[in-house]
Formats: structure tokens, C-alpha cells, sequence
């Protein structure tokens, strides 16, 4: 047996792993998401996760992180990537709540147009 065939790396297929489309409408629920993708393939390591996301951006994304994708950090490529996706696309608190309060005006407006009918 040669020394690559004995060695545990030798003995390791690699794993699936099942990548959704980046959804910006929520990319920290998207990156969770990946999150469990990784454990049930036992993946831990920051450059493995990093490949695994970058493989799946759209162009529009790929702007966003080029330097990231171009030049990863030696420590934590993974996580510099989903912190830059995250503040780019992540809704403030006040945004989200102006979208609530926004849908809510047009279903009360309706209602109110069907009580004066």
C-alpha cells in the first residue's frame, strides 16, 4: 500500500453539500442555513465554507465581495465574506419595521374601503 492510500485523507469522498441561492431579502437566515449545510457534512474549516459560498454568488454579489474572493484574509476568509454579504444586504431594524408598518397602512386602508362600500 503506497503512503497516499494509507494516509486518512486518502480514505475521505467528499461530501455534498446542498448550496440555496444567496437570498438578499435575508442573507443572516441564507448564511444559518449554510451553517447547517456544513455540519451535516462535517465541514469546519473557514476556506472550505468560504469556496462553498463564493460558488454560489450571482455577479451582483461577486461585485460586492471581489476584493474578499480576490485576495481572502489568511485567518477567517469565511466570516470576512459573510460579514461584508450580511452589512450589504441586511435590513436595519427601522427599515424592517417601515415595511411592516407599510403593509399594515394598506390592509387597514382596504378594509376601510370595504366598510365604506
Amino acid at each position: 500500500m503506497s503512503e497516499e492510500e494509507s494516509s486518512p485523507a486518502a480514505n475521505i469522498a467528499r461530501i455534498s453539500v446542498k448550496v440555496p441561492p444567496f437570498w438578499r431579502a435575508n442573507p443572516e437566515i441564507w448564511f444559518s442555513q449554510m451553517e447547517s449545510q456544513f455540519v451535516l457534512a462535517g465541514i469546519t474549516t473557514e476556506i472550505t465554507k468560504f469556496h462553498h459560498v463564493v460558488s454560489v454568488l450571482q455577479p451582483e454579489e461577486l461585485g460586492i465581495v471581489g476584493d474578499i474572493i480576490l485576495n481572502p484574509p489568511v485567518v477567517k476568509p469565511y466570516t470576512a465574506l459573510r460579514t461584508r454579504l450580511c452589512s450589504q444586504y441586511a435590513e436595519t431594524e427601522e427599515q424592517r419595521l417601515r415595511g411592516l408598518i407599510q403593509g399594515c397602512s394598506s390592509v387597514i386602508v382596504s378594509l376601510l374601503v370595504c366598510y365604506w362600500r
